[in-house]
Formats: C-alpha cells, structure tokens, sequence
C-alpha cells in the first residue's frame, strides 16, 4: 500500500513537473518562436526600400494594396531631391505608370500624380494636365495639386474651369491655389474673381495666389489675415490654424513690401498674445521695412 502511494506521489509528481514544463518553459519558447516566425514574415510581406526603381517596379508589378503603398512611398521618397532619378527611361517609366493607372486603383494614380508633382519637372507637366480631367474625384484632385507643383502653364485653362464649374469646394481650392504656384499673369482676372468668393479659403488663398505675383488687388484680404480679431470671427478656424494664418500672411507681407503693411505689422510685434508671432512680425518689419523695434 505505501509503496502503490509512493508510486502514485511520484506520478503527480512527475505530472506536475512536466505542466511546470509545459507552462514556464515550452509554451513560452514556442510562443517566443511562432512570435518570431511571425514578425520577419511579416517584415517580409511589408518590406520598404528608398530605391525609386524599385518601388516603382513595385507599382507595375506587385499586388493591388503593394502598388498603391508603394506609389504613396514613391511621392514620400522624392521629397528628397537627392533620390529623385534624373534618366529618361525612368521619367518614362514613370509616366507609363501613370498612364495605365487610369485604368487601376484610382489611389495608384493619385499617388502618381503627387509624386511627379513633387519632383517640379516639368517633364511630367503634359501628363498631370491630361489628368485634370479624370473621372475619379480622387485622382483628379491629386493632378490638380500636382500641376501646380511643376507650374504647368498649359493646365490654366482647365484650372479655371474646375474653379467655375466644380461641385467640390475642395477641387476649387487646390485649383485655386495651384493658380498661386504656377504664377501666370493670364490667372489674374479669375484671382480677383475670387477675391469675392463665398467661400474664405478661397477668398484667401486667392489673395496670397495674387500677392505673389505683385498685384495689389490683394491687400485688403491680406491684411485681414494679419488680424487676429477678424480671424476668431470664423468658428471654423482653431487657435492653432489662426496662428498658421497669421504667419502665412506675414509672410506674404514679405513678399509684396507694401507700407499699407506696416501698421498691421506693428500691432502683432508689440501686442500679440504668441510668442512665436511677435518675433515673425519683428523680423518681417526689420528684414522689409527697415523697421528696427
């Protein structure tokens, strides 16, 4: 009897060993290798590279989300210059792309379009143009940022006829302000158009568009934006977005050196509530106005 119980301790002894086994040591290795398994397949599957070749071979080639991921980290990439392949073939590459994405992901060719725009050669400036009209709304939008990243003239046209006919407040902005980075004169009469604009963004960055390129028109709205009080009027602006304005129009200040400037200027470098305004105004009045506070 006390030998069947020995046995028997031995046995639940035994048992408990291997659970213990099982529990602290087993389980937690395999779990520790499948984890591993797991994390370099998954590093496999969404592995990212800088090379602009390869990602956009990726585009041609891979599967429908590794196409449109890899156009987004081509359009990421290329906001270094320096990996931006300056050869034909792979500029038509490129293009080829963009063509035959017509037919794909519209994320493929928005994503595309965004990276020839970032690139600012015109090179592509034919081809964005073609994409202005486009029937997906995404990829359309896209070509319309993108145009006015390589200042491609030729879209002007069709820029201004999005801004008339457009249903979308959106697609009416960018052209707005893509109008602004191409700095056509033959924009001007459609800018001031817009200086009286339902909408504010585009009142806005139509005066901004026009103030680079010198006209005067644009004064008043542009001092507007250099008031904070007419600014917190707009409930659709935060804190943060005001001070983003106040500074844009600052700058923009800059640009034109109007005096009319000065006593909106004034007033933000001695009294307003940020800090980082104040000095912006500071240094536009010493830098444009010869105004040393």
């Amino acid at each position: 009897m006390e030998n069947n119980l020995t046995l028997e301790n031995t046995k639940n002894n035994s048992s408990r060993i291997y659970t213990l086994f099982y529990s602290f040591f087993l389980i937690p290795f395999m779990i520790a290798v499948f984890g591993a398994i797991f994390f370099l397949l998954f590093r496999f599957i969404t592995f990212e590279t800088d090379d602009a070749s390869e990602l956009l071979n990726q585009v041609k080639i891979g599967s429908a989300t590794k196409r449109w991921q890899s156009a987004y980290e081509l359009s990421k990439v290329f906001n270094n210059p320096k990996t931006i392949p300056n050869d034909l073939t792979f500029k038509n590459q490129m293009v080829s792309a963009y063509k035959h994405a017509i037919n794909d992901d519209p994320l493929v060719r928005s994503y595309l379009a965004i990276a020839m725009g970032v690139t600012g050669d015109k090179f592509y400036a034919e081809y964005l143009v073609q994409g202005l009209k486009d029937e997906s709304r995404e990829s359309r939008l896209a070509a319309i940022q993108a145009v006015g990243m390589v200042k491609a003239s030729a879209g002007l046209t069709e820029l201004v006829n999005i801004i008339n006919t457009s249903d979308y407040q959106d697609e009416r902005l960018a052209s707005t302000m893509s109008l602004g980075f191409i700095g056509d004169k033959n924009s001007v009469p459609i800018l001031d158009q817009l200086l009286k604009d339902n909408e504010p963004n585009i009142r806005w960055d139509a005066a901004i568009a026009l103030a680079k390129m010198g006209e005067r028109s644009c004064i008043p709205i542009i001092e507007n934006l250099m008031d904070r009080e007419y600014l917190m009027t707009f409930p659709q602006l935060d804190h943060d977005e005001i001070n983003k304005v106040l500074l844009i129009a600052i700058e923009t200040s800059s640009i034109m050196k109007d005096n009319l400037f000065q006593p909106k200027l004034m007033t933000l470098a001695s009294s307003d509530e940020n800090l980082t305004i104040r000095n912006a105004a500071i240094k536009t009045l010493e830098k444009s106005y010869n105004r040393i506070l």
